[in-house]
């Protein structure tokens, strides 16, 4: 007795998802203090600046994270980094 089922046996596309995406990876802004206020303060160059990586992601797929190497989900996400800081010149 042949218990198979043809139907196990054709290919499907009944599983699959979309995967597409588009992701704001990194992104860096920066700003440097006119001179003529650093001079004042005896500084050559004051720049302020923040960096942030992984910050957005366009998907129509939400279930997880599509970067994230997972077919089933079960793995961490990419991480959200921030960084604020200072240059100062002398």
């Amino acid at each position: 007795m042949n218990d198979s089922n043809a139907n196990n046996n054709y290919p499907s596309t009944f599983w699959l998802r979309d995967g597409s995406y588009v992701r704001l990876k990194t992104l860096e802004v920066g700003y440097s203090i006119p001179k003529s206020l650093i001079n004042k303060v005896r500084m050559s160059n004051l720049r302020i600046f923040f960096i942030g990586t992984n910050l957005l992601t366009w998907s129509s797929f939400d279930l997880w994270d599509p970067e994230m190497g997972s077919s089933d989900g079960t793995k961490y996400p990419l991480n959200k980094t921030f960084l604020v800081g200072l240059t100062i010149k002398l």
